[in-house]
């Protein structure tokens, strides 16, 4: 709640002169009214000036309205001259009254608001200083597995860039939450230090890869043998089933699987909400829009689908189509939407309304 009202008292919306309003009843273009300049009243001043009926007070935009005063006429209607203004009538009062912009007592932030520039300068104006703010959560991301070559480097025969690590720090880039990334092998000692390491400076660490249960998924196994909790493992969806939440060291640890689709799909549905409730927002990451299905699709009974889709407008109408390119990585990158198909039903028909999670509007 605001502890101040803002402005204070009333104050000049315009730089012009404070007058009584009925002074000017009869101003016109041909008729300007002739007042006599008394003074100047400044933002921030100390001093209070009166204003009678016949007489006026230069004020400037800010400044406190002097006594007597219910108007401010604009400088740009008027003309001053040897101590006298004269006057056309002006359209508007322009005056801000006490706690026009914010008064004491009304609500100015609630909880889950993002506390943008703006609104930091809108509880200043209220008379507070001092707020309870969730701060963004610092994020590290910790990429495994013995094929993986960080970009940029000389890539041999079997290796693969660490794409998924580049897709996760531009996704939390794009929600300005700071990250750190490190990639490690497959070898247990090394992740247990690695992962040590950047929990002891990050709020939440993403794994990506070693999720599943094969002999070379060391991830959870690792993260358990540190004293790691797992919360659940493996979830009723896919891409992404094979996502794991494990709590370490008071810490939050989301370790997402390898697979390029898996790997991202997991993040936004489940990790990014999960960051947001940290940060204080509510998790809903993306907007839900209506469009139109160009195609029939079809899901899975024992759990919710999701499809990588592109969605534009024609004739004031929304489509929306599935990317279904050979490429793994090239139908992510095309998609600018998801389709979700909620466990239990099985098709979701041609021109058929549905409700798409809208990655990107172009």
């Amino acid at each position: 709640m605001a502890k101040a009202d803002c402005p204070s008292a009333p104050a000049s919306a315009k730089d012009g002169y404070a007058v009584v309003w009925s002074d000017l009843e009869n101003a016109s273009q041909d008729r300007p009214v002739r007042l006599k300049v008394c003074g100047t009243s400044v933002a921030g001043g100390g001093s209070q000036m009166t204003v009678a009926s016949g007489t006026a007070i230069k004020i400037m935009t800010g400044a406190r309205i002097p006594d007597g005063a219910d108007a401010v006429i604009a400088e740009e209607c008027t003309c001053e001259k040897d101590g006298w203004v004269s006057c056309l009538r002006d359209s508007r009062r322009n005056i801000i009254e006490r706690g026009h912009d914010v008064a004491a007592g009304e609500l100015v932030a609630s909880r889950g608001q993002v506390l943008t520039p703006a609104r930091t300068g809108l509880l200043t104006a209220g008379g507070i200083s001092v707020v309870r703010a969730h701060p963004r959560p610092r994020v590290g991301v910790l990429a495994t597995g013995d094929e993986l070559v960080s970009p940029g480097e000389p890539l041999k025969a079997g290796q693969l860039y660490a794409s998924n690590l580049v897709t996760l720090i531009s996704w939390l880039k794009h929600f300005r939450m700071e990250a750190e990334i490190a990639i490690v092998g497959d070898e247990a000692g090394a992740l247990a230090k690695a992962a040590q390491s950047m929990l002891e400076r990050v709020d939440v660490l993403l794994t990506s890869g070693g999720a599943w249960k094969s002999d070379r998924d060391l991830t959870i196994r690792v993260l358990q043998d540190m004293g790691g909790q797992v919360v659940f493992h493996r979830v009723r969806m896919g891409p992404g089933k094979a996502i794991a939440l494990i709590l370490l060291n008071n810490k939050t640890v989301f370790c997402l699987p390898g697979g390029p689709p898996s790997n991202e799909m997991a993040f936004l549905q489940i990790a990014l909400p999960g960051l947001f409730h940290l940060a204080g927002r509510p998790p809903v990451p993306f907007e839900s829009a209506e469009a139109t299905l160009t195609k029939t699709l079809t899901g899975q009974k024992d759990w919710t689908q999701f499809f990588y889709a592109a969605m534009g407008q024609s004739n004031e109408r929304w489509f929306v189509s599935p990317v279904e390119l050979k490429s793994r990585l090239q139908s992510q990158a095309n998609a600018n939407a998801l389709i979700k198909i909620p466990e239990g039903i099985e098709q979701l028909e041609e021109q058929q309304q549905i409700q798409v999670q809208v990655l990107w509007r172009s």
